[in-house]
């Protein structure tokens, strides 16, 4: 999925497709677009995926598309993104799926490089958590590659794009007559008439292992049919060789992972993952450990219907009759309790020594569409925002914890370079900086920057100490908006004032007293 421009030609940003309101274009791809669209009917905000108008005909797409949003709805595993729903309006077929903020593995892959092993394998591990319980339905997924990846900022992973999968009693789709799919991590029995397992995805992901480990798929060629020969003849590399400071452990791993012989590779994706994790050092696997365990901690993972009342302006999140939370540093989503990412468990990851990746937020892509992408001007090429698919990066952060430098004077009376002193709900966290400090007339804002140039926005009403805090703020041309995801409520903060919009109404707008930014 492709990030796009949200007023290209044929968008249908701002149009009503049935009871959704299109707010704006979050990707395109082979298929169709994805747009973040209000349902009316529901009172919620969704990622809604439509097929394009010149293939709603053509009767091998329409089954494509059927299958995606027939399997995703098959599976209850927390990493397959949820479907809310399905069907055809206006002779357009749709799927209406939970709106996720994310990038795919395949941008943050390109614009960071690789990955830490820990980091790694706990990606691969959640993915692989996806594909066993795919398989335990007789489902094959058949296109696991970096771009049906989708990362959310606390490393939440999700296997999207179910379009090609099939069972034991299918047809297999084809398109002109060869097989659909990446090549780049398609299994050797795929290139012929063979049948295919389960294996073919351990394969693939056993591809795209190697590829977080050392920044590449694992065989390259100038042609197609160099690439097929590759899979087919040359022996797996070792990652290892190709990135020092790779465990060598590892090289078994894509060496079983990636057999030519499907007998001899792992028999399931989690034993893959159960390889690779025990390829890591002992701190690393703690880490690895420690990266999952607050990627579960800080994302919903079950699948309710939403509860949805009109929420007052500055309500931090659901009612309490709302059986979850939401995402932090968005609202917190979990089954338990809500949780708020705090300087508390910023501490406890630092031991973890994963601090890095709580740096996960918004990309400096440069589309505009929330809630996933924002524009910045760092030193590498944007990720490309997704959603859900979503769609929504420098070198690759390191694992150790970073020094806050000095806070200076900005300026607002009460604050410095980092936020409110003394009130942490309009403060940036650990050592990150402030890009804009505000006072409004009854309530305080600041907006912070990761070391990877993405934003989030925290905020706190000075009469009785609500706040919120929300990823991807993504810059206008006179200060920053950003969207609660599960509301549809959204924030304009400018140097004259904070504007908070329900439904496209201005719902309140507080006066700004003090203002600062870079």
């Amino acid at each position: 999925m492709r990030a796009v421009d949200a007023t290209a030609p044929g968008s249908r940003v701002g149009t009503q497709f049935g009871r959704y309101q299109l707010r704006s274009l979050l990707g395109s791809g082979g298929m169709g677009e994805v747009y973040e669209a209000y349902d009316t009917s529901k009172d919620r905000v969704v990622a809604l995926k439509l097929l394009y108008d010149h293939l709603a005909k053509d009767t091998t797409y329409q089954e494509r598309f059927r299958r995606e949003s027939h399997a995703a709805a098959r599976l209850q595993e927390p990493h397959v993104i949820p479907i809310h729903d399905w069907g055809e309006i206006d002779g357009v077929l749709y799927i209406d799926m939970r709106l996720v903020v994310g990038h795919n593995l395949r941008s943050l892959l390109k614009s960071y490089g690789p990955m830490d092993p820990a980091r790694a394998v706990a990606v691969i591990s959640q993915v692989a958590s996806a594909l066993d319980a795919a398989h335990a339905d007789t489902l094959i997924h058949r296109d696991v590659k970096p771009e049906n990846v989708l990362v959310t900022r606390d490393d939440f992973a999700y296997l999207v794009d179910f379009g090609i999968v099939h069972s034991d009693a299918d047809t297999r789709l084809t398109q002109l007559g060869s097989a659909i799919g990446s090549y780049s991590y398609m299994a050797p029995e795929r290139f012929d008439d063979g049948p295919e397992t389960n294996r073919v995805d351990v394969y693939a992901l056993a591809c795209v292992l190697h590829e977080c480990l050392t920044g590449s798929a694992p065989f390259r060629a100038s042609s197609v049919s160099g690439l097929i020969r590759a899979h087919v003849l040359t022996p797996p590399p070792q990652p290892s060789v190709l990135r020092p400071g790779v465990p060598s452990g590892f090289d078994a791993v894509i060496a079983t992972g990636l057999a030519k012989d499907p007998a001899h590779r792992y028999p399931t994706a989690g034993d893959l993952a159960r390889g690779a994790q025990n390829a890591l050092t002992r701190p690393d696997r703690d880490a690895a450990a420690a990266i999952v365990d607050r990627a579960i901690g800080t994302t919903r993972v079950d699948n309710p219907e939403p509860v949805v009342t009109q929420l007052a302006p500055w309500q931090t999140g659901p009612p309490p009759n709302v059986p979850y939370s939401v995402v932090a540093p968005e609202p917190k989503r979990s089954t338990a309790l809500p949780v708020l990412i705090t300087l508390l468990v910023v501490g406890v990851l630092a031991l973890a020594g994963v601090v890095g990746w709580l740096l996960l937020s918004s990309s400096k892509s440069d589309v505009t569409a929330a809630p996933v992408t924002v524009t910045v001007a760092p030193p590498t090429t944007a990720p490309t925002a997704v959603t859900t698919t979503i769609e929504a990066t420098t070198e690759e952060p390191s694992s150790t914890t970073r020094s806050a430098p000095p806070a200076t004077s900005v300026g607002v009376a009460g604050a410095d370079s980092r936020g409110f002193t003394g009130i942490a709900a309009a403060r940036c966290n650990a050592a990150d900086p402030a890009v804009v400090v505000g006072r409004t007339t009854d309530s305080l804002v600041v907006i912070c920057q990761t070391p990877a140039a993405r934003y989030y926005y925290k905020g706190v009403r000075t009469s009785d100490g609500a706040d919120i805090e929300l990823d991807d703020p993504r810059p206008t041309p006179d200060g920053f908006a950003v969207t609660n995801s599960v509301d549809g409520t959204q924030y304009r903060v400018t140097s004259d004032a904070l504007t908070i919009l329900a439904n496209g109404q201005v719902a309140a707008q507080e006066s700004m007293v003090d203002y600062w930014s870079r």
